[in-house]
């Protein structure tokens, strides 16, 4: 969408999100672990990684690959299920780095608040702005609700919006 208003006269608007297949495939693969079909859940995983290792696709250094990528298959059968959901997180990660996805696969786990804070207090010591980062279960999975949209859901003098528990 553009617009001549506002503080550009370019693009002011992005409503478009976009899902990678690597992305769809690895929430198959999620799905599948949860219900408990561990060799689709292999497969699926497999085929992103296959793709990732391609070498049409590296980055390169003029004739060579800018990074020494070794990207192998899993070719053991997956028997255990903890071992299964572990690989597929896994993979998410390495897959879908820096895309945005990683804070809501975490909430999504319910391990949100374990990785925040073990990040935290490992990083603290390199980054004095995480002094005093925490954090809480229960209240950091989702954001306040901020104070001028409760005041203007305003009905008859009181507001429709609740403000999210914590805040």
């Amino acid at each position: 969408m553009t617009t001549s208003s506002g503080w550009t006269s370019g693009y002011n608007a992005n409503n478009l999100k976009l899902i990678r297949y690597s992305d769809v495939l690895l929430q198959l693969a999620e799905a599948e672990v949860e219900l408990g079909n561990l060799e689709r859940a292999r497969t699926l995983v497999n085929q992103v990684r296959q793709r990732a290792a391609n070498p049409a696709g590296f980055v390169m250094d003029g004739a060579a690959p800018a990074a020494n990528y070794r990207i192998g298959l899993y070719t053991a059968t997956w028997t255990d299920q903890a071992v299964a959901r572990k690989a597929v997180r896994f993979e998410r990660r390495i897959e879908l780095g820096m895309e945005g996805n990683r804070f809501f696969d975490l909430v999504r786990w319910g391990v949100a608040a374990t990785e925040k804070n073990a990040y935290y207090t490992r990083e603290r010591a390199k980054r004095s702005y995480l002094n005093g980062a925490t954090f809480t279960a229960g209240k950091n999975e989702i954001f306040p609700i901020p104070a001028k949209a409760i005041t203007q859901s305003a009905k008859d003098g009181t507001p429709t919006l609740k403000q999210n528990p914590g805040y």
